[in-house]
């Protein structure tokens, strides 16, 4: 008996200081401001994982958003290149423009048709009125789709006919390769030449010409002057020849490039048999080799360095002859 206290005592004390010691060591746990922070930390790591989510979602909610409104800017582009659109052509202008519903111009793209004012400006109106006027048309675009005047340039589909090559075989509008829109320039090319040969439009007076008019001849056409062509005009220069041996008067014949707007109208002149004459672009003293196109001079040269035609008509408004470069 007096054996068995001293054990149970001790037991006891043991226990009890296991006890204490445990709460001792899970008050001392809360206290610890390095595990507070390790907690804190998990915490935290937890909020920015979230705080990660919640970018990304917005970020691809954004990008959907970018998509949408890009989709919607496409949807809505002008005419690009070699696309197609179909209008309704609410006017003919002249031989190679109309206004469609909208009221945008359409220039129609590898042809030059007469302008006002000049030989077959009516006729070719009219042909491009019985074509298209009216109608729910193709336009059918190229590299460039508009001009410096805003205007839309395109090919123009009737059905599976091209307008812009049926004018021209009907000889009511010539041939114009204009770089880089040269996607049908061959098929218009292969109409002119059938024109011409068959003397249809504006064509007719190669084939109807009085014997004095077809002595005259555009021979040569220097385009490129030296330097800067606007400043050097007189550098550029056309020359017709008579090809029979007596003069002939060219008096009110009209010599012109393949725009509407460059014109020369030669006044009393006669060109002697056998000779040629030099038509410079600038301005100076005329004589019976050499005449001037504008004096005083204007902005601009008459010839395009990349390609041009001329024409020579009558006092009749005859074409007499035409030459192109």
């Amino acid at each position: 008996m007096t054996n068995r206290i001293p054990k149970l005592f001790i037991y006891s004390f043991v226990l009890m200081a296991v006890l204490g010691i445990g709460v001792w060591l899970g008050r001392s746990g809360i206290n610890n401001p390095s595990i507070s922070e390790n907690r804190q930390q998990v915490t935290d790591i937890s909020g920015n994982v979230n705080a990660k989510d919640s970018i990304v979602n917005k970020s691809e909610e954004k990008k959907t958003n970018d998509n949408n409104k890009t989709n919607d800017i496409q949807s809505v582009e002008p005419s690009s290149i070699n696309s197609i659109r179909s209008v309704k052509v609410k006017r003919v202008l002249d031989g190679d423009t109309i206004e469609i519903e909208g009221g945008e111009r359409v220039r129609y793209l590898g042809i030059n048709a007469p302008g006002s004012g000049q030989p077959f400006f009516t006729e070719a109106t009219r042909e491009n009125e019985r074509l298209v006027v009216g109608r729910t048309v193709n336009l059918e675009f190229d590299i460039q789709t508009q001009d410096r005047y805003g205007r839309l340039l395109a090919h123009l589909w009737v059905g599976d006919v091209l307008v812009n090559k049926e004018i021209v075989k009907n000889g009511y509008a010539v041939s114009e390769t204009i770089q880089p829109n040269v996607k049908y320039q061959d098929l218009i090319l292969k109409a002119q030449q059938e024109a011409r040969t068959a003397c249809r439009g504006l064509w007719a007076g190669l084939c109807s010409q009085k014997s004095e008019s077809s002595c005259i001849k555009i021979v040569n056409i220097n385009a490129d002057a030296p330097g800067n062509d606007n400043e050097n005009k007189n550098g550029e220069w056309i020359e017709i020849k008579n090809t029979c041996s007596k003069a002939i008067s060219m008096a009110s014949w009209l010599l012109r490039d393949s725009s509407a707007s460059n014109k020369y109208k030669f006044k009393n002149f006669t060109l002697d048999g056998a000779k040629s004459v030099i038509v410079y672009s600038g301005c100076g003293p005329s004589a019976k080799d050499k005449l001037y196109w504008q004096c005083p001079e204007g902005k601009y040269a008459v010839w395009n360095n990349t390609g041009d035609h001329a024409f020579l008509y009558d006092a009749s408004d005859n074409l007499v002859s035409e030459y192109q470069y």
